[in-house]
């Protein structure tokens, strides 16, 4: 969409058979719940696989653009991140709803005078766990809250020293800082703050990853002084119909639609360093294209797999492409007879008009549709199962053949976990019509979810040698550039694709373009993550072949 906004033709080459990469929505009715009119029941019978959701923060304000330079704002409606009769079950203890857990009466049993590990005076404690998650970032979180409170012509300045602020842990892995602060956590504390928190396994990621996610879920609005923002609470939208519409609007705008199934094979910058050759396959033939400039897509694990021997990459780019880590993600869908959890003869605990119960049995969190909720005899597709890192490859684990023996242990596991959280048998379920799972690890077009940085993966300030600036750097003598999410600060999020693509024009039009360059910044901005000064900086570091 900016190349052809910018007078700029190019190809776009999908290796899937499909567009959206991790934007994808699967239907139980196929194409027709996609065309199916707004408040039909054919409508809402669908579960959103990869994006699902989009805070109104800061940050997601080029994505809020988006959807009304293609109109999808149209389909905007509420995503209800919690609701009230949501329910927690952890420890093997009866489901209690989370708004009405009280940590002094530690209804979990956590604490040591409970039989647990974690020690009273964390456990115990008003506001726990979320007080002791916030003492460890909040200080990070505020200098990004402060920089947002700047005029625009200040922001990108201020959104660059609170980076940097951030930059100076970064060799810290979340377990490791909260273990080795002023006042360090336990262990035990880090375990149980960890598995109230997010999946198994994501503290022993970068520090940076935990600020920047608790950022995107929870807006710091208030500040530590008083301030009129303090009654503000982020709004939560998600797409009507499923989030796939954004990806089929967009391409809607296109002159020239994406050419699918042509999977790239090799990447070659050719004698003279004036074209990029693109070698790919096509079902049963093997096709090769010249191109002055290449921009790069594909999740990093897909580039590994390309022939990229002769593509003019540095020794660093090479290494990022290689070593930057992705984090893992399972969802299962069912679809049930009816919507149950709708319904307060089934759930004791009220009805779930959208929301999400949690729990440390191994589906970890259980969605509910936050679409259709007007719709009668809306379908009863529920997102069973949503779990991350360790999580998400031990239940992934399972998501195999249709029908096998891997896939009947798997609903066994969702369904047993579904009666825990509930505390209502299975049979009150009803009768289950289909259902679905994906583990983005083994999805040959994207091999992992989304990145998720390791400690020290991002850099420290002034370090030539990140690999998180090498990624991001032209390649190719400035003819080859990798975006993606995983190039992007805002990694997971629609937003960091977007950044990505910015960045790659930018550096496309300064070396072929020059004169294109104002147009863009007029027409698109700049993102907040960016600044001019530093992106010349690194194309000039990757001419030096610094990285």
């Amino acid at each position: 969409m900016i190349l052809q906004d910018l007078g700029i033709d190019c190809e776009i080459l999908e290796a899937s058979e499909r567009i959206g990469g991790r934007v994808y929505t699967h239907r139980f009715n196929g194409q027709a719940g996609y065309d199916a009119p707004r408040n039909t029941p054919a409508r809402y019978d669908y579960f959103d696989v990869g994006a699902m959701r989009f805070p109104d923060i800061p940050f997601m304000e080029r994505v809020f653009d988006l959807f009304k330079r293609v109109g999808v704002d149209d389909l905007l409606i509420d995503y209800h991140l919690g609701t009230e009769n949501n329910l927690a079950f952890y420890n093997a203890k009866p489901p209690i709803r989370k708004n009405e857990v009280n940590p002094l009466s530690d209804p979990f049993k956590v604490a040591v005078a409970n039989g647990g590990t974690v020690p009273d005076k964390y456990a115990l404690v008003e506001g726990a766990p979320k007080k002791w998650i916030s003492e460890a970032i909040d200080p990070y979180r505020e200098k990004f809250r402060e920089a947002y409170k700047k005029p625009v012509s200040q922001r990108l300045r201020q959104f660059e020293e609170a980076w940097d602020y951030l930059m100076q842990q970064d060799h810290h892995t979340t377990r490791g800082y909260m273990q080795s602060k002023v006042e360090p956590y336990p262990e035990p504390v880090v375990h149980w703050l960890e598995t109230v928190d997010s999946g198994t396994g994501f503290f022993n990621y970068a520090f940076t990853e935990t600020v920047i996610d608790s950022l995107d879920f929870d807006w710091p609005w208030a500040s530590t002084t008083p301030d009129p923002e303090q009654t503000k609470e982020t709004k939560w939208v998600c797409i009507d119909g499923g989030s796939d519409h954004l990806i089929h609007e967009m391409a809607r705008t296109l002159k020239h639609q994406p050419l699918l199934e042509q999977r790239v094979t090799k990447l070659e910058l050719l004698p003279g360093n004036r074209q990029i050759q693109v070698t790919g396959r096509s079902r049963n033939w093997t096709w090769a294209r010249q191109y002055e400039q290449v921009i790069c897509t594909v999740p990093l694990g897909c580039l590994g797999g390309i022939d990229t021997d002769r593509a003019g990459l540095s020794y660093n780019q090479r290494q990022a492409v290689r070593a930057l880590q992705y984090g893992s993600s399972t969802k299962v869908g069912i679809k049930f007879a009816r919507r149950w959890w709708d319904d307060p003869a089934v759930c004791p605990a009220g009805p779930m008009h959208g929301g999400q119960s949690s729990t440390d049995a191994p589906i970890r969190t259980c969605v509910y549709p936050s679409y259709g909720l007007e719709t009668p005899s809306a379908p009863g597709v529920l997102m069973a199962s949503y779990a991350w890192a360790q999580d998400a490859q031990r239940v992934g684990a399972l998501a195999q053949e249709k029908g096998g023996a891997a896939d009947k242990m798997l609903l066994e596991l969702v369904l047993n976990d579904l009666e825990k959280i509930h505390g209502i048998p299975q049979k009150r379920f009803g009768p289950i019509e289909d259902h679905y799972a994906h583990n983005w690890d083994n999805a040959a077009f994207a091999r992992g979810a989304f990145a998720h940085y390791g400690p020290g993966q991002f850099g420290a300030p002034g370090d030539d040698g990140r690999l998180f600036a090498s990624i991001k750097a032209p390649a190719a003598d400035g003819r080859l550039h990798i975006a993606g999410e995983a190039t992007s600060v805002h990694h997971a999020w629609v937003l960091g694709a977007l950044n990505s693509a910015w960045r790659a024009v930018y550096n496309l039009l300064v070396k072929s373009y020059p004169k294109k360059v104002d147009l863009l910044i007029k027409n698109w901005g700049i993102p907040d993550e960016e600044n001019q000064r530093s992106l010349l900086r690194l194309a000039e570091l990757a001419k030096r072949n610094v990285f």
